[in-house]
């Protein structure tokens, strides 16, 4: 009996390429609120890290007119970015106070998250995986939100 080759599928998410209305300022943004740094430069572009593979992101500058698209519009909803843990997650939303505009924060059940908006206004979220066996057992776990404090001083550390 011969076997059958595995499908080729991808096996991961790569990067994203935002357009922008100011090269110079969402770079900014993202360095210094975010934490990415810049590997490399075209014209009207640049390309920046969080430091795992050549480039996580793409700026491309659109000028200053560029228009978001509405909401009856096809596009992004959001960028969602994973943290290494809950207590990462509530240490980079008390570093973000002041930087960025916090939209909110959500408990998705199978992971907690907050979301800002950076200065094109797009949606970016951070989370941190839930342990699985939290949600495991629930049949779907993606049908209800609860809501969520990353800012509560209570938390502690498992």
């Amino acid at each position: 009996m011969t076997s059958t080759p595995e499908k080729a599928r991808p096996v991961g998410w790569g990067h994203a390429v935002l357009k922008v209305r100011n090269l110079e300022r969402s770079e900014r943004f993202y360095i210094e609120s975010i934490g990415f740094r810049v590997v490399g430069r075209r014209t009207g572009m640049c390309f920046l890290s969080l430091g795992s593979q050549h480039h996580d992101l793409a700026l491309y500058e659109a000028g200053p007119r560029a228009q978001m698209p509405g909401s009856g519009n096809l596009g992004v909803v959001h960028l969602a970015f994973a943290m290494e843990s809950e207590a990462s997650l509530r240490g980079f939303y008390a570093s973000l106070k002041g930087k960025a505009q916090i939209l909110g924060a959500v408990d998705h059940v199978v992971s907690r998250s907050f979301y800002i908006t950076d200065p094109d206004g797009y949606i970016l979220e951070f989370y941190a995986n839930a342990p699985m066996e939290d949600w495991s057992d629930i049949p779907n776990p993606f049908e209800r939100d609860r809501p969520y404090n990353p800012g509560d001083s209570t938390f502690e550390e498992e």
